[in-house]
């Protein structure tokens, strides 16, 4: 009798032709940036903590011969990456697979886990950019840390450019977040709420009260924003 072979690509079934084509880390990474807005290389480098250059260069060009991914000209004319209809089509797979992950299998942030930078980074994918002042708007966050000193780091608001910084931008500030950093990065996980999470705004009263609306947060339990 013939043994059965350890090659995948020889069992004909859909889910093993998925798994082949993006059941690994990286590619389901890469997927969560291009979901979020990020297009040029090194934006979605930035993204990836862990990933380096080469390793991206060579999922990217993986998927690119998966049919998942196409390289073009965006519409600054830079070339970028952008996701093919069989690549969106995805969209729900992965932000499933973060519900799953809430409910079965994830705890509270390590202390490694703790980024300040990727985590005003990963904000930044947040914005609802039609929500924002017709001006530039600099908010300060201020992060605390029971075992270190708090960190300070920024988001720059203003129509067509959001950036986000971790040293200082050269503007005067016009918004302070003070929060806790585990809090800031469970937030941004969705499994606490922006009330749980302990936000002390202040500055301009209109930039305090509007900044809530400026984010797609993510709703735990219920499926909505983005992960």
């Amino acid at each position: 009798m013939e043994q059965p072979t350890d090659s995948p690509g020889l069992e004909y079934c859909p889910v093993t032709a998925a798994v082949q084509a993006v059941g690994d880390r990286w590619t389901l990474l890469v997927l969560r940036e291009l979901l979020m807005g990020s297009h040029h290389f090194n934006d979605i480098h930035r993204g990836l903590p862990g990933a380096n250059r080469t390793l991206l260069s060579g999922r990217l060009r993986r998927m690119q011969a998966d049919g998942l991914v196409h390289r073009r000209p965006g519409p600054d004319g830079r070339p970028g990456y952008h996701l093919t209809p069989a690549g969106a089509a995805l969209e729900p797979v992965v932000w499933q697979l973060g519900d799953w992950a809430r409910q079965w299998h994830f705890g509270e942030p390590q202390r490694e886990q703790l980024d300040a930078g990727w985590l005003l980074w990963r904000l930044r994918q947040f914005v609802r950019p039609e929500r924002l002042p017709d001006r530039r708007v600099v908010a300060e966050f201020v992060l605390h840390d029971q075992q270190e000193p708090p960190e300070h780091a920024w988001l720059l608001l203003a129509p067509g450019d959001i950036s986000a910084c971790h040293v200082h931008p050269g503007h005067d500030t016009d918004l302070w977040v003070t929060a806790d950093l585990r809090a800031m990065h469970r937030l941004v996980a969705g499994t606490t709420t922006l009330a749980a999470a302990g936000l002390d705004l202040s500055g301009d009263p209109a930039l305090t009260a509007a900044f809530p609306g400026w984010f797609a947060w993510r709703v735990p339990g219920t499926g909505a924003g983005r992960s």
